[in-house]
């Protein structure tokens, strides 16, 4: 990130700019100050070795702009640059820029990372704006002290946003700030908004500005009342009108201030002609080329095929007498037992949270309550299991949050799933003989998971969302998919051959002869990158500077095993065990353990297997192993503390592993949610105690552990001397160093493994485990996530563990960098 310094004749003055342009970035901005003197009777002055040190504090590879009053401080930071190492100074540039505005643009636009060029001409151009205010000519930027190769490029407003495919992304909101987008809302815009690639463009009627300039934005003028729109084209622009929508709904920053406005003066209705709810919720508007249909892209590729309408009615309430409440609650329990029973197993595979999210919904005690209030008033199972789930369902439906509602197709599943146990109805299915587009108002994702790839090779929605479950499976099925597509159902006929685009979110019907050969072209170039990708599959990864990268997989069981192997796994990065835990009401014997560690290190042959041992707890309970609900799970018993405060639970699952390691020597063990060097010294003098009770002498087995928790990379020095290797969970680690629930999506631009934080985490983690000579590896998100893997390699990472089907893309990318 660009420093900022600033450098004033008065300690408070520059005190009073930096809380400024610190409240303007909410701290984000790497700002110093060299103001004043150290003279109590004569305080006003600047110092040069004040200077040189603010200067030094905030210098990264980004370079540092430097921002002065007249007369001595300019002449004190030109002492300064003297005194500096020459490569230092060719970072530094001092500019002319008026101190106060010109911090506030500057501070904004380094905080949202943008090139140290950017940052000076968006501090040059500070004062433009109250010129315009003020009808005073506007000046192009100022010039750059000791520059002449100034870039001012970004104070070029953009034009229209168009792709090679013809789409516009656009949304349209009514500012209700009670001051318009003035200068904090416009920084929260710009810091929102620099980081995707994408070009965007906010308008207000005619007049369009940049939307990642802070002046530009300004320059607007935008009042209470007005109508913006942000147009939005290029690689990352789907994320950046989400990251604008949501941020709108939280009026930039100043929702306090608007909803204060609200009760005080009225409804939007009132004052803008629209209902309050219309206003406070803008939809995206889609635009497509003739011919065609938009949607949302969910999963990339092209499909050409006929269309096929899926729909599955909910099993009907059958017209039967009420055979008592105690009989009925049976049958109710019993229903809800099995369909438990089969996400448990459904919730081993590689996306098998969705699963068994599933369950933890179907677990609700307030379910069980309702039923039982509804049966007591002589309500049949099916009538009072239809009843509540409605209610429920309608819940999520009214949520505020985008994310909530869409979990309302989740409700529904589980609502399904139970009446088709209750009823024996399990309705007509869909019987597919030849490829076909699928199209449906929307699926939920047992619909998806039970899907034939072989046959469905796209898929097509009129409603669903981005965040849906059947997205994610979708996703991970490699099927191009669209939701939102309206007016889908409404145009298409069984058998007509459509083109679904899911890199533009186009619906083609009957293309123009030119367009359809393109999208034939653009559909086999997507087809061969598969391919290639995995023909060289079992290929080593090996980057061009000719470094080879491990990659593994992350299992969730015996099943994973066979796509593991098909998708060039080097072995496994995680096996996650709580499937033998949680797939049944009783704890599994260690034989049972024992016989399914063996086998599956078997299958592996010499590559190494990494067993994590149960990470369980408060958020995820074990049926067999009932504990105290937490107020706190997240921050509670989880991991390797509730094995350790349980050690029979633990001690089974040790000698489990460690009978199978002397028989498969590629096992090691992998321990979550350390925190402290005391918690792997218990661990490991616990399996001193369960060798010698097995008459087993220093196995050898390699143990490690998970870097999950923010003490971990803070202990990570100590710990490396106790462990041989570290294993980096991002998922968590993200969630623990943001102090934000990966589950909350009203914060969910916390939950971002690309937060500043979490990275220098990343970096400390890998740059201790490379000093100790003891192997670094990720099986988090992000270890799957390909635009993070330069950034990672870079940090020294040696191994990458993710989900079986991410592997190839992997491998290439890596190949690649």
């Amino acid at each position: 990130m660009v420093g900022i310094v600033v450098v004033s004749h008065s300690t408070l003055l520059a005190q009073g700019v930096v809380e400024l342009a610190t409240q303007m970035t909410q701290g984000k901005a790497n700002i110093a100050i060299a103001a004043g003197v150290d003279d109590p009777e004569n305080p006003i002055g600047t110092d040069a070795i004040a200077v040189m040190a603010a200067i030094e504090q905030v210098c990264d590879d980004d370079g540092v702009v430097v921002l002065m009053d007249l007369g001595s401080a300019l002449l004190s930071t030109e002492m300064a640059l003297e005194l500096l190492d020459p490569e230092l100074v060719e970072k530094v540039s001092l500019i002319a820029a008026p101190i106060v505005e010109g911090t506030m643009a500057a501070s904004v636009a380094a905080a949202a990372g943008l090139t140290r060029e950017v940052v000076i001409d968006e501090a040059s151009s500070a004062l433009d704006v109250k010129k315009a205010h003020l009808g005073e000519t506007v000046d192009g930027p100022q010039d750059v002290l000791g520059r002449d190769d100034k870039d001012n490029s970004n104070l070029t407003l953009l034009t229209a946003p168009q792709n090679s495919d013809g789409l516009t992304l656009s949304v349209e909101w009514q500012v209700q700030n009670p001051h318009g987008l003035h200068a904090r809302p416009a920084a929260t815009i710009v810091g929102t908004l620099a980081s995707f690639d994408a070009d965007l463009a906010l308008f207000k009627g005619d007049q369009q500005a940049n939307a990642k300039s802070l002046n530009s934005i300004a320059k607007l003028g935008v009042r209470c009342g007005e109508v913006i729109r942000l147009q939005a084209n290029g690689a990352m622009a789907q994320q950046a009108v989400d990251a604008f929508t949501l941020l709108a709904n939280e009026h930039f920053g100043e929702a306090t201030q608007v909803g204060s406005m609200l009760v005080g003066e009225g409804t939007f209705g009132e004052q803008g002609g629209e209902s309050q709810e219309e206003t406070l919720v803008p939809s995206p508007v889609y635009v497509a080329p003739e011919g065609a249909l938009a949607g949302i892209s969910v999963s990339d590729g092209v499909a050409i095929a006929p269309a096929a309408i899926f729909s599955v009615a909910m099993p009907a309430v059958p017209m039967r007498e009420f055979v008592g409440a105690s009989a009925e609650m049976l049958t109710l329990k019993n229903a809800i037992a099995q369909v438990q029973q089969d996400l448990t197993s459904e919730a081993v595979g590689p996306h098998g949270a969705i699963f068994e999210a599933h369950g933890l919904m179907l677990a609700d005690p307030e379910i069980i309550s309702a039923l039982e209030q509804m049966v007591a008033k002589n309500v049949t199972s099916e009538r009072a299991w239809l009843t509540v789930m409605e209610a429920l369902a309608a819940q999520y439906a009214a949520a505020e949050s985008q994310y909530m509602r869409e979990r309302e197709a989740d409700i529904w599943d589980i609502t399904r799933r139970v009446m088709i146990v209750l009823t024996g109805d399990k309705g007509s299915a869909l019987t597919l003989t030849d490829p076909v587009v699928l199209f449906a108002r929307d699926l939920m994702p047992s619909d998806v998971a039970s899907l034939d790839k072989s046959k469905v090779v796209a898929i097509c929605l009129s409603e669903g969302g981005k965040t849906s479950h059947s997205a994610i499976l979708a996703r991970a099925m490699g099927i191009p998919a669209l939701v939102k597509t309206k007016g889908c159902l409404e145009q298409v006929h069984a058998g007509d051959t459509v083109i679904l685009d899911g890199f533009a979110g186009h619906l083609w019907f009957a293309p123009p002869t030119d367009i359809e050969q393109a999208l034939e072209l653009k559909r086999q170039q997507w087809r061969d990158d598969i391919e290639n990708s995995a023909a060289n599959a079992q290929a080593p990864a090996i980057t061009k500077a000719g470094s080879a990268i491990s990659v593994l997989a992350n299992i969730g069981g015996p099943n994973d095993v066979e796509q593991a192997l098909a998708c060039g796994a080097e072995g496994v990065g995680l096996f996650r065990t709580e499937f033998l835990f949680q797939q049944s009401d009783v704890l599994p014997s260690e034989e049972e353990q024992y016989q399914v560690y063996r086998d599956i290190a078997a299958a592996f042959g010499d590559k190494p297997v990494t067993i994590r041992s149960l990470d369980v707890g408060g958020d995820k309970p074990l049926t067999a192993y009932p504990m105290p609900a937490e107020d706190n799970p997240f921050l509670g018993q989880r991991g390797v503390r509730l094995c350790l405060a349980h050690p029979e639970l633990f001690a089974t699952q040790l000698r489990a592993i460690l009978r199978a390691h002397a028989e498969q020597p590629n096992i090691q063990l992998m321990i979550p949610m350390i925190a402290t060097v005391d918690e792997v010294q218990q661990v490991k003098a616990l399996l001193i105690q369960q060798c010698a009770q097995l008459g087993l002498n220093d196995t050898g087995l390699a143990v490690g552990i998970m870097i999950e928790v923010p003490a971990a990379v803070f202990n990570a020095e100590a710990l490396a001397k106790e462990v041989d290797f570290f294993s980096i969970g991002t998922n968590d680690l993200t969630q623990y160093v943001m102090a934000a629930d990966r589950g909350n999506s009203a914060i969910a631009e916390l939950v971002d493994y690309f937060q500043p934080a979490v990275i220098s985490a990343i970096a400390h983690t890998c740059d201790v485990a490379n000093k100790a000579g003891i192997s670094v590896s990720m099986c988090g998100e992000m270890a799957g996530d390909t635009k993070a893997t330069e950034t990672l390699l870079s940090l020294g990472l040696s191994k990458f563990s993710a989900s079986a089907a991410l592997l190839p893309e992997l491998k290439a990318m890596i190949r690649r960098s």
